[in-house]
C-alpha cells in the first residue's frame, strides 16, 4: 500500500491513486522563524506558538495588524507611493543568513512522516503589489502603460526570491507542495480582466511554477473569488492544482478542464451546521463528485470532531 505521501504524488503527476488525496494526508508546516507567517497570523510548527504575537513586520517591512474574530491580517499603511519606487524602498532578505540547519533540527520530529509535507507562500504577485502601494495604485498599475513595466521588473524579482525561499524549505525542511496565495476575485467576479492577467501576472507565475517543479515541489495555485472566467489563464501558469470557492461551478470546471487539470474541492461548513446537514452535504459532494479525478478539503475551517465525521463518511 503506498504512503500518504506517495498516493498524492501520484495523483498530482497524473497517475491513478490508491484513494482519493485529501489535507488529511498532508502535513501544514507554516513555521514563525519565517516572519510572513507571523505577521499574516497562521503558524503550524513543532511546539506551541503564542498567537497573541500575530501581526507585525513581514519579509519586507510592511506592517500587518491581525483580527482573530476573522483570523487573518490587513496591511497597516503601504510600504511606498509609487511602484516605480520599489527598487530603492523594496529590500528583499538574504535567505542564505537564516539558519536553516537549526530550523530543520527544531522541527525534525514534526517532519518525521510520510504524510506531504505543504507550505504555503501567503502574498503572491498582486497581493504583494496591493501590500506595497495600496489596493486603488496596484489595481491601477496593472493596467497604466507608465507602470507596466515597473510592475513586471518588480515581480519577475519576486519570482525569483519565491524560488529561492522553496529552494531552501525543500532543501532542509522536506517541504515538496507549496501553495501560492494571490486572489484575483471577488464574489460576484474577477478584479482583473483575462487579458490583463495574462500579461501582467502569469509570466511571472510560469516563472515560479517552471522553477519550484524544477526543484521537485508540486505547486498549488490558491486564487479565491468567482475567477471561472480566469481559470484557463490560471492553468497557462503551471500550477499543479487550484480548490477555489464554491461560488465557482467547479463540477462545470472539472468536466471541461479535468483532463489537463487537477482540481481541489472543499467541504466547508458553519461551527453551528449540524451533524445532519453536514452528511447531507457530504453525501450530495459523492454524488456529484463521483468518478471524479479531484482532491478533498475537510480539515482547514472545521472542528476536529466535524471534519472526521466528514472523513468518516467519505472514506469509510
Amino acid at each position: 500500500m503506498l504512503t500518504p505521501r506517495e498516493n498524492w504524488i501520484r495523483f498530482l503527476k497524473g497517475e491513478e491513486p490508491e484513494w482519493m488525496p485529501s489535507d488529511r494526508d498532508m502535513v501544514l508546516f507554516l513555521p514563525a522563524f519565517l516572519p510572513e507567517n507571523v505577521a499574516r497570523g497562521k503558524v503550524v510548527q513543532q511546539g506551541e506558538f503564542d498567537e497573541s504575537t500575530y501581526g507585525g513586520k513581514d519579509w519586507f517591512g510592511v506592517d500587518w495588524v491581525y483580527d482573530p474574530t476573522v483570523r487573518g491580517s490587513m496591511e497597516v499603511a503601504p510600504l511606498m507611493d509609487e511602484v516605480d519606487e520599489w527598487e530603492e524602498k523594496v529590500v528583499f532578505p538574504d535567505l542564505s543568513k537564516l539558519d536553516w540547519e537549526r530550523f530543520a533540527a527544531e522541527n525534525r520530529d514534526f517532519l518525521n512522516t510520510d504524510k506531504l509535507v505543504g507550505t504555503m507562500l501567503y502574498t503572491g504577485f498582486f497581493e504583494r503589489l496591493i501590500s506595497f502601494v495600496g489596493f486603488e495604485k496596484a489595481a491601477m498599475a496593472l493596467i497604466d502603460e507608465d507602470e507596466q513595466d515597473a510592475v513586471k521588473a518588480l515581480f519577475d524579482k519576486l519570482a525569483d526570491f519565491y524560488i529561492e525561499q522553496v529552494r531552501y524549505m525543500k532543501e532542509y525542511l522536506n517541504v515538496e507542495y507549496v501553495e501560492l496565495h494571490d486572489d484575483w476575485g471577488t464574489q460576484r467576479g474577477p478584479m482583473i480582466s483575462e487579458d490583463t492577467l495574462r500579461e501582467m501576472i502569469v509570466p511571472y507565475v510560469r516563472k515560479f511554477a517552471d522553477g519550484v517543479h524544477a526543484l521537485g515541489v508540486y505547486f498549488e495555485m490558491h486564487s479565491c473569488g468567482m475567477i471561472e472566467p480566469l481559470i484557463p489563464a490560471l492553468i497557462d501558469t503551471g500550477a499543479d492544482t487550484w480548490r477555489g470557492q464554491d461560488v465557482n461551478n467547479k463540477l462545470a470546471l472539472i468536466r471541461q478542464y479535468g483532463d489537463r487539470f487537477k482540481f481541489g474541492v472543499e467541504i466547508r461548513t458553519l461551527q453551528e451546521t449540524s451533524d445532519e446537514e453536514l452528511l447531507e452535504m457530504v453525501r450530495k459532494f459523492k454524488e456529484d463528485y463521483a468518478g471524479e479525478q479531484i482532491w478533498l478539503m475537510a480539515g482547514r475551517g472545521l472542528p476536529p470532531e466535524k471534519a472526521k465525521l466528514v472523513y468518516d463518511e467519505v472514506y469509510g
